[in-house]
């Protein structure tokens, strides 16, 4: 037993971010909102709040930048609604 106490100390690690767990800050009229994870972001796409221009951070970033810039969110942009049902009548 004190050699499994030995050999974990001092080698304790960060793990790994969680899929698809990424959080955002989003600046939104001079303030700072957040974090939002992906499913956040993709609802204030939806309402147009999020917008490319709109600067974001996440852990990492030395400074806040376009949200258009950044490759996991490209697909906020691409996002299409599905087509209309077909109206009967």
């Amino acid at each position: 037993m004190a050699n499994q106490a030995q050999t974990g100390q001092g080698t304790q690690q960060t793990p790994p971010p969680i899929p698809g767990g990424a959080s955002y800050y989003v600046a939104i009229d001079g303030q700072q909102s957040g974090p939002h994870n992906k499913a956040g972001l993709t609802d204030l796409a939806a309402k147009q709040v999020l917008t490319r221009e709109r600067l974001v951070w996440e852990q990492g970033l030395s400074d806040w930048v376009p949200s258009g810039g950044q490759a996991d969110l490209q697909d906020l942009w691409t996002i299409t609604p599905p087509p209309l049902p077909k109206q009967r009548g």
